[in-house]
């Protein structure tokens, strides 16, 4: 059998099987790349060293940016106890400190996951996994400097918080943040839940709320100002940075967030029934009786089970295929414990203002279906089963409210296929497109819009002001590939993920940009945007953006606020510009389609 790091591995060389430069000006990367961050050539140091508080010290390492210089990075420090035996399905425990000095130089293995973004799922990591990286310029002044904590995505079930996929170099590369990464628990370890104090849920989410608190706490050891702290995400780890502003257990410990690709108020953020879950769930662990036992009784079965069990177990709570990608979410904790971390629901708080604001800084792609399209797309079994059950599978696979009777099922479901589809009930390259289009509307595009709209009618948006942003820049590689498996099926623009490319270097996905090429110059633009907004609270040029307000949201029929463009231009100049292409037409048939008539329905 391969262990785990040698099944990551496979999985790190089939990523660069797949992702082949498009380009022949792109340097290509090496096995030894994966497994080694070079050192700068131009200084030679001594492994950094820094003491923090009563926790103890620890030595962290050197590494070089991608075009600038050396900087310091503190791998793998811990924040939480191992939430191991009784500590499995339990609120994490704080880290109190280490003995000795702490060997910082290396990341530790992920958290505990099976990756069904994969086109073969496959079980990776290991149950201690509660460790942060820190990355800090080598500044001269005793100047603090803003610091940016990364949530990484992944559907709450798969992601990771290492350099080799969320690589520090173009954040570095301004020497003026200091940039803190977290793992956190995934899967059933991170989301299972009886809603009680036997297993109170969002332990995932508890998880980054301690680590929020560590960085607090200790980041001003490593240059950073706790005063100035942004919480940044992508996907699942942006709808989580939002639902840190719900939370009066995060509140406090940031200023602001950047929400790149998901917003709370997804279909995919919350569990509406937990515990009954989590008894379907011990049935498919094979726990004799569960409907019957204590939720106390459960638990400890559960604790006892072998890890990768619990893990495969999950396979049997899906409907068709890997749908839903995402079975564990937060959910609403009505147990009434102190240390709740989610209260109500939050569609009703956002709709309802009832929140500590933030300024926040949100944006989408045009392809965010893609992440669960494209793979149905490119694997013929999977389309042509998609097909013998079309009409039942679109309507789970788009969340339909469970209040809907047969009957608005069947109409609502036409309205789609006659919007999405050209009236076509099937997948085909005809509408294979509109099948993108349908996905990305209804899981991130119409909550975008709704967010938004809630936002500016219930937050005071001149003292905590939102900006909007559309990425849509086409480079030379994309994540398109890897949700097909390598297969080409045409091209379907910029989807799911493509920022991130633009936003952190990644050696084990992708070969680094040719240094100096219009690639490179862009994601020194799309990363010093978001540490503008980072040290500024805005973004780059915000005076050219008339403030989102209610006056501005709407004004015209089919617009939103103003919001930047990151775009490739022509010729070869790299360009932000404000423009409103959104289409607001469909947000608006989205809202029809699922009843909402008012802002605070919650579906």
């Amino acid at each position: 059998m391969q262990s785990p790091h040698n099944i990551w591995q496979t999985i790190l060389m089939f990523t660069l099987l797949c992702f082949q430069p498009t380009t022949t000006n792109i340097t290509k990367v090496t096995t030894k790349s994966l497994v080694e961050e070079p050192v700068s050539k131009h200084k030679s140091f001594d492994a950094p060293k820094i003491c923090v508080g009563t926790l103890g010290c620890l030595q962290g390492k050197y590494m070089s940016g991608f075009e600038g210089e050396n900087f310091e990075a503190y791998l793998g420090i811990p924040y939480a106890l191992p939430p191991v035996g009784e500590l499995r399905f339990a609120n994490p425990k704080e880290f109190r400190g280490w003995n000795g000095i702490l060997d910082a130089a290396k990341p530790k293995p992920n958290c505990l996951q099976k990756n069904y973004i994969l086109p073969v799922p496959v079980v990776d990591g290991v149950e201690d996994c509660l460790y942060l990286n820190v990355y800090s310029p080598i500044i001269e002044s005793q100047r603090s400097l803003p610091v940016m904590v990364y949530i990484h995505g992944g559907g709450w079930f798969s992601g990771t918080a290492s350099p080799l996929f969320h690589g520090p170099e173009y954040l570095m590369d301004t020497n003026e943040v200091i940039l803190v990464t977290i793992a956190y628990r995934l899967g059933p370890f991170g989301f299972l839940s009886t809603n009680d104090a036997n297993m109170p849920g969002n332990l995932g989410l508890k998880d980054q709320n301690l680590a929020l608190l560590w960085i607090k706490r200790n980041i001003v050891e490593f240059g950073g100002d706790p005063e100035k702290i942004t919480l940044f995400g992508q996907s699942a780890g942006a709808v989580s940075a939002h639902l840190h502003v719900l939370s009066k257990q995060s509140e406090g410990l940031f200023r602001s967030i950047i929400a790149m690709s998901g917003t709370a108020n997804v279909p995919f953020s919350i569990t509406e029934n937990p515990l009954q879950q989590t008894r379907t769930f011990a049935k498919f662990c094979n726990i004799s009786h569960s409907d019957e036992l204590s939720t106390s009784e459960l638990v400890q079965e559960l604790r006892h089970m072998n890890a990768t069990d619990l893990l495969n177990a999950g396979d049997g709570l899906k409907y068709w295929h890997i749908d839903h990608m995402t079975n564990f979410r937060p959910i609403v904790e009505t147990h009434g414990t102190p240390d709740a971390f989610l209260t109500d629901h939050p569609v009703r708080l956002l709709s309802e203002g009832k929140y500590k604001a933030v300024p926040w800084m949100t944006g989408i792609v045009l392809g965010e279906g893609a992440v669960r399209v494209l793979s149905i797309l490119a694997n013929e079994t999977l389309r042509q089963d998609f097909n013998s059950n079309f009409r039942e599978l679109l309507q789970k696979l788009l969340d339909f409210p469970k209040f809907f009777d047969h009957g608005q099922r069947a109409a609502k479901t036409q309205q789609i296929i006659d919007e999405y589809f050209d009236g076509q009930a099937e997948l085909n390259n005809i509408t294979a497109h509109g099948f993108l289009e349908c996905i990305t509307d209804r899981a991130f595009h119409q909550p975008f819009y709704n967010v938004v709209n809630n936002y500016i009618r219930t937050v005071d948006a001149k003292r905590y002001p939102i900006y909007l942003y559309q990425f849509n820049y086409k480079g030379p590689y994309s994540f398109a590939k890897f949700y097909t498996g390598g297969v080409s099926i045409g091209d379907f623009g910029v989807v799911h993920c493509d920022d991130l490319i633009y936003t952190f270097r990644a050696p084990a996905l992708y070969p680094d940009f040719q240094k100096g090429s219009n690639d490179a110059k862009f994601a020194a633009l799309f990363v010093g945007n978001l540490v503008h907004f980072a040290k500024y609270g805005k973004p780059r040029n915000a005076d050219a953006l008339r403030p989102c307000t209610e006056d501005t949201f709407g004004n015209e029929s089919d617009s939103i606020c103003d919001y930047q463009e990151f775009i490739n231009a022509e010729p070869n100049e790299l360009q932000i510009r404000t423009n409103n292409k959104f289409n607001v037409r469909r947000a608006k048939l989205w809202n029809s389609i699922l009843d909402i008539e008012s802002s605070c329905t919650i579906i």
